[in-house]
Formats: structure tokens, C-alpha cells, sequence
């Protein structure tokens, strides 16, 4: 089953997952930085307020991917400040949602509203969307090595089993672009800590007197030890240092976000 599929929609590249979409009426959407309105070095589909891109072009950048994927009912896509921590911010009834840009610093939405579509964004960092098909729950989930450090990925897992009552067999995960292993060098006191808290492992190598880290395995390997079957998870596998479509901290400095969206019909 291929839960995550690149597609060119009306001229936007994106990856879809028309398996969720059909049979559980649930959108993950991931993006790339060309599509939008943005120019310079946010050229061109930047999702992100806490840049310097100016608010009209997010706003505009944020409508175009609602209106490429055909979502009617929403008007907006809700995301918050990310801060690089594990808080996770569960969007309810009992939530008013005047502004898509929600007061609060966390680093996953959490839904089982619909029409009602999460984000978050990133640069490099992970971006892994996560479903329960049978509960109708959605998550974004923002996992720098800060937030990877701090479970964030396990954390939400565990939410969405304490406060919805979900069950590990029904949960699905995707992973959006982010800097791989490749190229994500790391100083030897971040690699301790990452010993310290998961122990010795193969999600870090060693290449001419570098450290590399595998963020991405890392949270592939927090949802395994969480109960998620190797089958329900996707892995886009783009390296956003490497590919010059995605937009890329590291390379960049200055740049976008490209966008992960989960939103249930």
C-alpha cells in the first residue's frame, strides 16, 4: 500500500496520499517551495508568518493549497509558533479559531474536528503527519533534533491513545521532506545527548571526521517502539539540503517552509 504518492496538481507538486483521501475521507498533504506568490529567497510557496516574507504572500501561498486540493468547506489552513519543543495543542469545540495563526507555542495540531485543516512547517526539520482511520483523528507533528530529543513523535502517540482511545493498529504515519542522514552533520556533544537518550544505535555515522544523524529514523523508530506497524508508515525520503526544490535552512539560512496538512472531511 503506498500511503504517500508525488503528484502534479494544476501545476502544483505535492505529495498526496489518494489511498487515505478515498477510503477514509483524510488529506495529508506535503509541499515543496514552488507554487506560490513569495518571491526572493522565499520563492515561491512560503507557509510561514515568522519569516520576513510579508503576511499577504503567506495568506495567499496558504489559500492556494486549499484551493488546489479542492478543500471547500475550509477557509483556513491553523498553525501555531513552533519553538523546537514536545507541546501538543489539541484543536476542539472548544477552541475558537478567529485567526489560522494560533496564539501559543507548540509543536503539534491535533484534530478530530472536520473541514478543519493543521500545519506545520519546517526547513529541514521533520514534518510527520499522523492519522487514526477508525477514530478519525489527525496530528502535525514538527520534529527538530531539539523536539526529536524530546519525544515528541512517542508523545503523540500516547495522546492520541489516552484522549481518543486510539489503537496502535489504525494509527498511519507520514514523513515529509527533510534533511536525511546525508547530510545533517551534528557536533559530538548533540550526538551524546542523542546516545544518552536512545542509546547506541545505527541512526548516526561517522565520515571523514564528521557526525552525521538520522533525524528522520529516529522518529521512524519512536513510532515502531510506540506499536505502529512498519506498513502504516510512509517515508517521502526527500532530502531537503540536497534537493533544491524544498526549502532548506541549512543551505539557505534565510528561506520559506514548505508545509505538512492534515485535515478530515
Amino acid at each position: 500500500m503506498a500511503i504517500i504518492e508525488k503528484a502534479l496538481l494544476e501545476g502544483l507538486t505535492l505529495y498526496l496520499s489518494p489511498y487515505l483521501k478515498k477510503e477514509h475521507g483524510i488529506i495529508f498533504c506535503l509541499t515543496n517551495r514552488y507554487g506560490g506568490c513569495s518571491k526572493g529567497r522565499f520563492e515561491s510557496l512560503n507557509v510561514d508568518y515568522y519569516t520576513d516574507d510579508s503576511k499577504t504572500n503567506v495568506e495567499k501561498n496558504r489559500a492556494i493549497i486549499l484551493e488546489k486540493l479542492g478543500i471547500n468547506n475550509a477557509s483556513r489552513i491553523y498553525s501555531a509558533k513552533q519553538v523546537h519543543g514536545n507541546s501538543i495543542l489539541n484543536i476542539n469545540d472548544y477552541i475558537k479559531l478567529n485567526f489560522d495563526n494560533i496564539t501559543g507555542e507548540v509543536d503539534c495540531l491535533i484534530t478530530n474536528l472536520k473541514n478543519t485543516p493543521v500545519m506545520v512547517m519546517g526547513a529541514d526539520c521533520n514534518l510527520i503527519l499522523i492519522a487514526d482511520i477508525e477514530k478519525r483523528v489527525v496530528a502535525a507533528v514538527h520534529a527538530g533534533w531539539k523536539g526529536t530529543l524530546k519525544k515528541i513523535t512517542t508523545k503523540t502517540v500516547l495522546y492520541m491513545k489516552k484522549e481518543f482511545k486510539s489503537k496502535v493498529d489504525d494509527i498511519i504515519a507520514v514523513f515529509g521532506p527533510s534533511i536525511r542522514k546525508c547530510c545533517y552533520s551534528v557536533d559530538k556533544l548533540i550526538l551524546e545527548k542523542f546516545i544518552e537518550m536512545f542509546g547506541y544505535g545505527d541512526f548516526f555515522s561517522v565520515n571523514d571526521n564528521k557526525i552525521f544523524l538520522d533525524l528522520a529514523g529516529i522518529n521512524y523508530m519512536q513510532l515502531r517502539e510506540a506499536g505502529i506497524n512498519e506498513k502504516n508508515i510512509s517515508v517521502c525520503g526527500e532530502c531537503t539540503y540536497c534537493n533544491n526544490s524544498f526549502y532548506s535552512y541549512r543551505r539557505s539560512k534565510i528561506t520559506g517552509r514548505q508545509a505538512a496538512v492534515a485535515v478530515i472531511l
